[in-house]
Order: structure tokens, then sequence, then C-alpha cells
């Protein structure tokens, strides 16, 4: 293979792309991607949980969310760039991922078919990053489904884990109804691609605060310096600027800072971030006595 390799990592064996950037590269020098926030969904996380993850990327924490929720749980992983999902598939099956469900599909408001960017496999790319929103400039593209969470129709609806730079609006707004009716606790990518200082922020605090969530900032390191292959040097040099929000029910989130509309914890633009949230490794997740 030219451009792909295999490691053994933390959670379990991985294929990944020797030109990814990012969690490929990380994958391969520490033998898992972003762990901190793993240590939060190991919180949040029970035997026969049903999660959606939306931008599965190939997989590094979707076999975490499998294996947490155990063969009588459910992990609907979407991921809409296609090389990218192909690895996803070839994760989960390595990994005897049995309870996972991957979908190449982008997530969003409603059913249809939408632009996505198509990066050669075999040229260096943060793969990650690739967008709806970033389809428009991308000089390959190709038409993906479109789904919405509320499409699958769901019963039962624990965690919902999103990372589709941007797009997370979009998705909540095609989830309202299982929301509503399932009561999930949701983890968000919180990006900087309109050009607000504080990013998607406000668009994503103003619709779950609506539906009587509370939301707290999540901002972790990309370097674990208790990583599995014990490498000492941060490669890495970013952290992950996220959120957490719980039903007010159902869970509370102890540690962290409170996300608001308009308030001045962060300030965020490509390439820096400044930000006065308390420290991520804070975060004490519980669930409220008769929520579950």
């Amino acid at each position: 293979m030219e451009h792909l390799a295999l490691t053994q990592g933390r959670h379990g064996q991985f294929l990944y792309n020797l030109h990814d950037r990012f969690v490929g590269r990380s994958l391969a020098f520490y033998g898992e991607w972003s762990e901190s926030e793993v240590a939060l969904f190991r919180q949040i996380l029970r035997p026969g949980d049903v999660v959606v993850e939306a931008g599965s990327n190939i997989g590094s924490h979707t076999v975490f969310l499998s294996r947490a929720v155990e063969e009588k749980g459910r992990v609907y992983a979407f991921e809409a760039a296609r090389h990218t999902h192909q690895l996803l598939c070839a994760n989960l099956a390595l990994n005897e991922c049995f309870n996972a469900v991957p979908m190449h599909k982008a997530v969003g408001r409603a059913a249809g078919q939408i632009e996505f960017p198509l990066f050669d496999p075999r040229q260096d790319a943060n793969f990650g990053e690739a967008s709806v929103r970033y389809a428009q400039s991308a000089p390959h593209k190709e038409l993906v489904e479109l789904q919405s969470i509320d499409a699958l129709n769901l019963d039962r609806l624990d965690f919902i884990k999103s990372d589709i730079e941007g797009y997370e609006g979009e998705m909540l707004q095609g989830a309202q109804a299982t929301i509503s009716r399932c009561r999930p606790v949701i983890y968000l990518e919180i990006d900087c691609a309109n050009g607000q200082p504080s990013g998607n922020r406000d668009e994503l605090v103003s619709f779950l605060q609506a539906q009587n969530y509370v939301c707290q900032y999540y901002i972790s390191p990309m370097f674990n310096a208790e990583n599995f292959h014990g490498q000492t040097e941060n490669i890495m040099h970013a952290v992950s600027v996220d959120m957490i929000c719980v039903p007010v029910e159902k869970a509370v989130v102890d540690g962290l800072t409170r996300a608001e509309v308009g308030d001045d914890a962060i300030e965020i633009a490509p390439g820096q971030l400044k930000y006065t949230a308390l420290p991520w490794n804070q975060a004490r997740f519980r669930y409220l006595e008769g929520s579950h």
C-alpha cells in the first residue's frame, strides 16, 4: 500500500492515510487521537446507549464509542468524505464493531443531495477539514446524500457527537424532533469558518438553550502527555474547541465554564485561539437521579 499503513492504537488497530496531517499523523505517532475528548465520553456513555456520531472520520473515536456502549448499544457513524468513509468501514471491521452502522452521508437539516469536497488520498491534506461549507471552493467535489437525524426515527438516542466543520447548526435543525423526544447529551465542535470572533458558538447555544439545555466549554489539547506510544514531543500544537450540552432535567457537568450567547470566554480565528474557560480535565459529568 503506497498511501495507507496499519498501526496498533490505544483503542484498537487502525488503518490510516500516511498523507493525513492530523488524525492519521496522531494515530501513527501517539497511537490515539484527541484522547482528552475520550476522557469526557468515558464519563457519559453507558452500556446499551444509542449514539449518533456526525463526522466519524476514520473511526478513531467511533471504535471507542462502539465498545463503550457494548453489544446492546448502537453507534450510527456518519462520514461524508468518500475515501475517509472507506477507512472508517475498514477500521470498524478490523475492530469487530458489530454494533456500529457506518453511513456514507452528510448530516443536515433535511433529506437531499449536497456537494462535498473530494480530496485526493495520495496527496498531503488535513482530510478531517472536508466540509459542506468548503465544497464551493474545493477543486474537486461530488454529490453525496444528505440526511437528517430525525429521519433515523429513533426511539432512543442518548448521545450526539458532532465534528462537521461548521455545519452543526444545520444538523441540530434536522434533529429537533429527536432532541425533543429523546433528550440526548450533545457534544459539538465550535467552528470559526463564519469569521465571527466566537465562531458559530452563538448559533449553537441559542438553539440549545431554547430546548432547555445548558452548554459548557470543553477546550482540550490534542497532545496527551500520557499517550499510548509514550511519545514526549508535542507535534500537534492545537486544541479542540467544543461544548458539552446537557438537558437540564437529565445531567450536570461540574468544573466547566458555561457558554452563553455573546460571552467573551473565547476568541477564535484560523490558527489562533484565546480563551478563559476552565480546564477540560476538571469536568465531572453526572446523570441526575431518576433520569435514566
